[in-house]
This record gives structure tokens, sequence and C-alpha cells, in this order.
């Protein structure tokens, strides 16, 4: 059965396919992750081709087959391109991370609206906000690590349960997440957290964004992030589009 829809949508890749198509993958408000083919995007003629850039938030209509894994779009409508991303090698190498980290980490067609919201969110502050950009990352990313189902308690041992009293003597547990001095035993999958990657932790669990930072702290808790992912998620590796210079 084919039912026509519209949805808001964001732009994650897009192939080539034949002579004068494209295949794309996107982040749909009302279908999750899709993956589509739009006949004739790269036509010289085309209408849309222009529309099909990636981290794109587009309107499509969609001939949607529901016993078929690709399916058909017909209309896009620019909704922002997000100008100032584009422009600027930084912003796009973390806006290109929160596409690829939806990419390899949503199954397709689960619905989540607050990942929609808060990935759109984040593409807008990357794109008019005067903060750094990899500050506003590291926040998305313990946004995405809790909506995804493993959420990092700072106020509590992971361990022992018992609640985290001071700054000082604390690790993260690449497997559980915060752990207390008196826990920290397994050095071999534990990080020693100092003071001030500790108090960074928390400013970003509150989303405080008015406190003073050093991008090393933030670039390591980033890492700390990631090595929390690969452990709970054996078949994803890395965040390719951080190394992205």
């Amino acid at each position: 059965m084919t039912e026509i829809n519209k949805s808001e949508a964001i732009l994650l890749k897009k192939t080539k396919f034949g002579d004068t198509s494209l295949v794309v993958q996107l982040y749909t408000k009302e279908f999750g992750k899709i993956s589509a083919i739009i006949k004739g995007a790269r036509s010289p003629k085309s209408k849309i081709g222009s529309r099909i850039d990636l981290i794109n938030q587009v309107e499509i209509v969609l001939y949607n087959k529901t016993e078929k894994d690709l399916q058909l779009i017909t209309q896009v409508n620019l909704i922002n391109h997000f100008p100032r991303i584009k422009e600027d090698l930084d912003r796009l190498k973390y806006a290109s991370a929160v596409c690829e980290l939806i990419l390899k980490l949503i199954p397709d067609h689960d619905v989540n609206d607050k990942i929609y919201r808060g990935s759109l969110r984040i593409l807008k502050l990357f794109n008019e906000s005067e903060n750094s950009s990899i500050f506003l990352f590291a926040q998305y990313l313990l946004f995405f690590i809790k909506e995804i189902g493993f959420e990092i308690s700072i106020d509590y041992c992971s361990n022992c349960g018992n609640k985290i009293e001071n700054s000082l003597g604390n690790a993260f547990n690449y497997g559980s997440g915060i752990i207390c001095g008196n826990c920290n035993e397994d050095k071999l999958l534990s990080f020693q957290l100092s003071e001030e990657l500790f108090n960074l932790l928390k400013c970003l669990s509150i989303k405080n964004d008015k406190i003073s930072y050093n991008k090393k702290d933030v670039e390591n808790m980033i890492f700390l992030f990631e090595k929390f992912l690969v452990f709970h998620n054996p078949d994803f590796k890395a965040i390719k589009s951080l190394q992205i210079l």
C-alpha cells in the first residue's frame, strides 16, 4: 500500500544513483530515519537538485511504501540551509558529526521527536550562536547519549550508587559512566577525571554555557563520550567527522 505523506526532515547523506537521480538518507520528524530516491535530481533542469544539500532542513512529499526500504520523494521545499555552517569549517565539522551520529546510531524508522527537535536546535545554534561549536557539540552529545537510552548520571556513582559529594577523585568508566574514587579499580576501562573535567561535565549536564573552559578539556570530554558509545555499540567505531582538520 502506498501513502502520500509530507514531513520535515534533515538531510543526512546523498549518493549519486544512475545518470540523474540521487539516493538520500534523511531524519524525518514523522517517520524517523529513512532512505529515499529522488528521480532526476541531478538533471540540469531539476528544480529540486539545488535544495538537496547535506544538513539542509527541508519539507518533503513522500510516496511511502511500508514494504520497501527505499521510498520515493517527489517534492522538496527548502526550510533552512544554514549558510554560516557551510561557510565555516569548524561549524561544518560538528554539524556533520551530528548527522553522522544519527546515521550510525538511530535505527531506521525509529521516530523520536525529542532527538529530531534537539538535532534541529543544535544545527540552528551552530548557524546562529557565537558560542564555541565544540562546546555546543559536547552538550548535544551528552543529550544524544541520554535520549538513545544510556544516560550518564552526574550525581551518583554508577557502581556503588552513593552520592558523589565532591569534584575530586572521580573517574569516567567507559562502560558505566561516572564512578567515585572508592570504585575506581579497573584502570583499563576508566579515565581519571581532574576537578576541572568533572566540573565541566556538570556544566554540560545542566547546559550552562556561561563558564570558562579549556578547549583541551572539552576535547577530552568528547573523547570519553565517544568511548562510552563505542563500548555500548560494538559496530560503532568513532565519529569520523571529528577527524576533519
